[in-house]
């Protein structure tokens, strides 16, 4: 049903794992890995949702990082796992089948011939490639609203996220996809900012919708930024989560309780697992 999408960033493999492990991932979320680094992080991620039988799709014509080289795609290649592929060429000519057809130029998706296509494919919005493609559709959007410098965000802290969840299926579509609190664009490096920001997404009437938290930029450091942020978020914590707190928020207030900055890596992992919990009470509230 719902497709996320990751380039397979150390947090962000490190939130899914932790969510598997725990059983707060629901096994209709079946997250789709582009893996940039060949780390001990996407290994550990590899065996845990091998282990625990959640579905999940591995990329295995990624477009940048450590698996560009011959030996990179030969390993991806050589994992006994749902394989999903970047259509880079006419589908056609390809000499094996993926489990999965990931669209992201539109050129190859266009020229190839989908006819007798009975793969998943995940496709942008976009007429003329829902007019050519044929088979099972998921639906890919970019929902995360990326401004280029932090202190942009103070102009609207609150703005709607995404609906998708319940419009895919009536839109003919067999499930959806977004890029969770990133965006299609990727990037290995953020500017450094004064500001202090934390993402984090809530329902309000079945609908998403997302609350951008920021510090002060005269706040002195780090750690009273963070501390700034968090005063705000325990006002907020029962929008965000309803009674029962999600593991995201649990991990961002255990920091607090210990009177610590966690690093930006952490604030990241604990976003992305907040929007996936929440999104599997969602989904699962429908079995």
């Amino acid at each position: 049903m719902y497709y996320p999408y990751f380039r397979g960033k150390q947090f962000d493999l490190l939130a899914l794992t932790e969510l598997v492990e725990k059983n707060c991932l629901s096994k209709k979320i079946l997250p789709i890995i582009e893996p940039v680094k060949n780390s001990n992080t996407l290994k550990k991620f590899v065996e845990v949702f091998h282990r625990e039988k959640h579905p999940f799709y591995l990329i295995q014509n990624p477009q940048s990082g450590d698996f560009l080289t011959k030996e990179g795609s030969l390993y991806l290649n050589s994992l006994p796992l749902n394989k999903a592929m970047i259509v880079e060429q006419p589908i056609e000519t390809l000499n094996e089948q993926p489990q999965l057809f990931v669209i992201r130029n539109s050129t190859p998706a266009l020229q190839s011939d989908w006819l007798e296509n009975h793969t998943k494919v995940l496709i942008p919005k976009e007429f003329r490639l829902l007019q050519k493609v044929k088979g099972d559709k998921i639906l890919s959007q970019d929902v995360f609203t990326r401004l280029p410098k932090t202190s942009f965000y103070q102009e609207c802290l609150d703005e709607f996220f995404s609906d998708t969840h319940l419009t895919f299926q009536q839109n003919g579509f067999v499930g959806f996809s977004d890029f969770s609190i990133d965006s299609r664009i990727y990037y290995e490096h953020r500017y450094p900012s004064k500001i202090l920001s934390l993402h984090l997404v809530y329902f309000e009437n079945s609908m998403l919708r997302i609350h951008h938290f920021l510090s002060s930029e005269e706040t002195p450091s780090q750690r009273d930024k963070f501390f700034e942020v968090m005063d705000e978020i325990r006002t907020w914590k029962s929008k965000l989560c309803g009674e029962n707190v999600t593991l995201g928020i649990d991990l961002l207030f255990e920091a607090v309780s210990n009177d610590k900055f966690p690093g930006m890596g952490v604030m990241r992992k604990a976003a992305v697992m907040h929007h996936m919990e929440l999104m599997s009470r969602y989904i699962d509230r429908f079995e």
